[in-house]
């Protein structure tokens, strides 16, 4: 299978997007990145599902413009139903790695009818990280520059077991980029600032049917972050033993055959 970008119109910009090619069948999986990553974590994950898969590079990430706000409601989740609309996606899957399964569930809450199901990944309802406390990443930020700074968090936020891997350091610095301080810092505001309990509860009241997955090693968005993102939606929870906060890249063999029974057991559920 191979990987096509194309580009959408999008409130604020183009997105760029990652789709797979081909005549596949089922219902679109739409997979969100985590916030300063980009669509290309997903590519492997992508290349082991059976169905059609759509992987957009959210506003200031990737290829997409730079333009905010960076935030949830009035900037993500834009996004991503800008992508459905110009692809002609009326109903899809929606799956997501930290922010990326927050946007999902947030996407989910304010139009269920054009959700089947969500899986996320290392997510989390809102991290209440202190305002001092993000000033301070953004401070490290912009003392080390964005390849520094990046380069130093990853192995942090992994797995142990994936922490001296060059593979996963190569692709994160090609999806981190090279963009600007200065947008990254309000990135990072508008992620550790996000909050969206207030929305969960319509979630569950559609019946989309919710996966939470978490590493056991997730420093960011821990298990009990992940547990309560599944109850307050009336969803599952799991845990990967040993793995950190980029799943989709330190197992993305074990996250697509995730991804595959939950889809299959969501639409069997719907049928």
């Amino acid at each position: 299978m191979t990987l096509e970008r194309v580009s959408v119109a999008g409130e604020t910009g183009r997105l760029s997007v990652l789709r797979t090619t081909g005549d596949r069948p089922g219902t679109p999986l739409v997979l969100t990145h985590p916030i300063n990553a980009a669509a290309v974590v997903w590519t492997e994950v992508a290349q082991r599902l059976g169905r059609p898969v759509v992987a957009p590079d959210l506003r200031g990430h990737g290829r997409s413009g730079q333009v905010g706000p960076f935030t949830v409601e009035e900037g993500y989740v834009v996004d991503v139903l800008a992508v459905l609309d110009g692809l002609g996606l009326d109903q899809v899957h929606l799956g997501g790695g930290s922010l990326g399964g927050t946007i999902s569930v947030a996407l989910a809450a304010l139009r269920p009818e054009r959700v089947l199901s969500v899986t996320a990944f290392g997510s989390t309802l809102g991290t209440r990280v202190p305002a001092e406390a993000i000033e301070e990443m953004v401070t490290e930020l912009e003392a080390k520059g964005t390849a520094g700074y990046f380069a130093d968090l990853v192995p942090q936020i992994v797995g142990p077991a994936y922490r001296s891997s060059a593979a996963i350091g190569d692709l994160m610095a090609e999806a981190v980029g090279t963009r600007p301080e200065a947008v990254i810092a309000r990135i990072l505001r508008g992620a550790f600032g996000a909050d969206i309990r207030h929305l969960v509860g319509k979630v569950a009241a559609a019946g989309v049917p919710v996966l939470a997955v978490a590493g056991t090693e997730d420093p960011t968005c821990p298990v009990a972050m992940s547990r309560e993102l599944a109850e307050a939606t009336g969803g599952t929870a799991m845990t990967l033993p040993g793995v950190g906060h980029l799943p989709m890249l330190e197992e993305p063999a074990r996250v697509a055959d995730i991804l595959r029974d939950h889809l299959a057991k969501a639409e069997g559920a719907a049928a």
